[in-house]
């Protein structure tokens, strides 16, 4: 994972200096400077990690700028600082999330915000996007199988005879039947006497 991220990193600071390696050559300010930015802007590409088309003709200076400063190494993607933690739960909806969980492991992601919202323990601001949710509860191991319920194995009885009867119907052959000797739909029907 840290060699794809890193793939990634090196992959969108080329792309980068491709956007911007023609107008390195020209005079910052200059008419032409200018203008090749203006139609670099209007060019569309292809962005690596999203589905824009174009880059703006400030992200393009800034990038320029940049690179004049401290080279390729400055065109790589910053790293976020609060990288591995969540930004948008607080600590105490985190927990409020985590506690239906844990009351109830059969609820799904949906069901747990549905829940939380309905019960009033979050507040309406506050925005619970599954994938957080789900990211929450697995870090918290909520979200592997519950422990199976131990159910009775064993199978039903009765006392007596005839307290118990059960039935079953389905489609048998077709039969000649009646005067005309068309041949008519049957069922089979089973009564079965349980002891």
């Amino acid at each position: 994972m840290a060699d794809e991220r890193k793939t990634r990193r090196g992959d969108m600071a080329l792309f980068r200096f491709e956007r911007i390696v023609d107008l390195l050559r020209l005079e910052p300010g200059s008419a032409a400077y200018r203008e090749a930015l203006r139609a670099r802007a209007a060019e569309d590409c292809v962005i690596p990690g999203t589905a824009r088309r174009r880059v703006s003709a400030a992200t393009l200076r800034r990038w320029i700028a940049l690179y004049r400063r401290d080279g390729l190494e400055a065109l790589l993607p910053k790293r976020r600082r609060d990288r591995g933690r969540r930004r948008a739960l607080s600590a105490a909806v985190a927990d409020t999330l985590a506690g239906i969980k844990e009351r109830n492991r059969k609820l799904s992601v949906r069901l747990v915000i549905r829940r939380a919202r309905q019960q009033g323990l979050v507040p309406a601001e506050v925005r619970l996007a599954p994938s957080t949710v789900h990211r929450l509860l697995s870090e918290r191991g909520l979200m592997d199988p519950a422990p199976a319920e131990a159910r009775d194995q064993r199978r039903f009885g009765y006392l007596a005879a005839g307290e118990l009867w059960q039935a079953d119907v389905m489609h048998g052959p077709k039969v000649r039947a009646g005067a005309d000797g068309r041949r008519r739909k049957s069922y089979l029907i089973n009564f079965l006497l349980c002891a």
